[in-house]
This record gives structure tokens, C-alpha cells and sequence, in this order.
């Protein structure tokens, strides 16, 4: 599964870049490694919860403020295809 990001700019490190992700509560920053952005999406886990439009994902990195798990709307999220 892929949630859509903004992208910010460069990190502190040079194999971090900052993105930004649209939550519930507002945009949440974090540091995430620039491989894993594809297309303005950021590959998360599956969602662990569910409340009306809004689904609980884990990000691959902590955000700004320390949390790794948020809860985004559904119209964030692309279904990847498998390739089996």
C-alpha cells in the first residue's frame, strides 16, 4: 500500500529526504529514504485500523513529532497491484 507525500526538500543526512503526509490532525513531517518515494507516494503498512474515511497506517520512519502511526483519509492511499 502507498500513501500519497509532498515532498519538502533534502534531509540532514544525504540519504534522507523530508516529506510531508496528509493526517487526520493536520500534515506530519518526517525523514524518509529518497529510494522509497516513488510517483509522490511512500510505501506504508497495510492499515492496522479503521474509523469511517480514515484508516491507521504505519510509516516506515517516526514523523517530526515521534509518532509512526496516523490515521489518514482513504482518498490518500493507492492499492498497489500484485505481481504475482
Amino acid at each position: 500500500m502507498r500513501l500519497k507525500i509532498r515532498e519538502l526538500g533534502e534531509g540532514l543526512h544525504p540519504s534522507e529526504m523530508f516529506v510531508s503526509v496528509q493526517t487526520k490532525d493536520g500534515p506530519q513531517d518526517l525523514a524518509v529514504d529518497p529510494s522509497s518515494i516513488h510517483g509522490s507516494t511512500l510505501s506504508v503498512g497495510w492499515p492496522v485500523g479503521r474509523k469511517g474515511r480514515y484508516m491507521l497506517v504505519e510509516l516506515p520512519r517516526p514523523t517530526s513529532v515521534g509518532t509512526r502511526r496516523v490515521w489518514v483519509s482513504k482518498s490518500e492511499l493507492i492499492t498497489e497491484k500484485s505481481t504475482r
